[in-house]
């Protein structure tokens, strides 16, 4: 972040420090309400982010970075011939599994329910992947360690003994201030852009977590947020 601040400085950019609480549309621009200043605005880019979903369980927020992760891609190498557990029975719960298994010594699929709800193709990979185990209709009740997670509890009262503990149980995409000014979503929150990050208001861009492109990574939504500058700047031109 300092690196980006640096950057920003070197080309006379302003940064402000401010949340803002609504947008609204006046003629020709937008004006902005923070707590206390508002600011006019001829193009927007919401890059609100989202949140990722918790267990709210002990041992969660104690292990954060030591063994707790919420994103295979970014910290499953560190995990090479390890065991670990993936919590969820999503398709995406489904592809961090099988993205860890081309490292991990153990995969473990821990799901609540009966039947993980992956897409066809996807199930197919999991079920037929040697290093992939699904624990059905359970749930994990507390993750224990010392440095590091070294068990988990199950419901039924066993200590099962893991590595790692990837948790893919869905995100809340942080769209509602999106929302009050009528840009649209998806069924799932995301805000809806096409390939030039514009939303349905023109002025109005969206790039990162809170859009509805398919990969969540730092790489992409960087590339969202150039995009959305460019498209900005015809914008502004026209």
């Amino acid at each position: 972040m300092d690196m980006f601040k640096e950057h920003m400085n070197s080309l006379s950019i302003p940064y402000i420090s401010d949340e803002i609480r609504s947008i609204e549309k006046a003629d020709d621009h937008f004006v902005l309400h923070s707590f206390f200043q508002k600011f006019k605005a001829y193009t927007v880019c919401i890059a609100t982010g989202s949140e990722r979903k918790k267990l709210g369980i002990p041992g969660e927020e104690e292990f954060a970075g030591r063994g707790v992760s919420y994103c295979a891609t970014c910290d499953g190498p560190f995990y090479k011939d390890k065991v670990v557990i993936v919590v969820g029975g999503s398709d995406s719960a489904a592809k961090e599994a099988l993205f860890l298994s081309q490292n991990v010594k153990k995969v473990y699929i821990v799901y609540r329910g009966e039947e993980i709800r992956a897409e066809p193709i996807n199930k197919k990979r999991v079920y037929e992947n040697e290093k992939i185990e699904i624990i059905y209709k359970t749930n994990i009740v507390e993750i224990k360690g010392d440095t590091s997670v070294k068990s988990v509890i199950f419901d039924n009262g066993k200590e099962f003994d893991i590595d790692g503990v990837f948790i893919e149980v869905g995100s809340i995409p942080n769209s509602d201030l999106a929302k009050r000014i009528s840009v649209k979503t998806d069924e799932k929150d995301e805000i809806i852009i096409n390939r030039k990050s514009e939303t349905n208001i023109p002025g109005i861009f969206a790039a990162g977590d809170v859009a509805d492109a398919p990969f969540k990574q730092a790489i992409t939504g960087v590339a969202e947020g150039v995009i959305a500058a460019f498209s900005a700047f015809d914008y502004v031109k026209e």
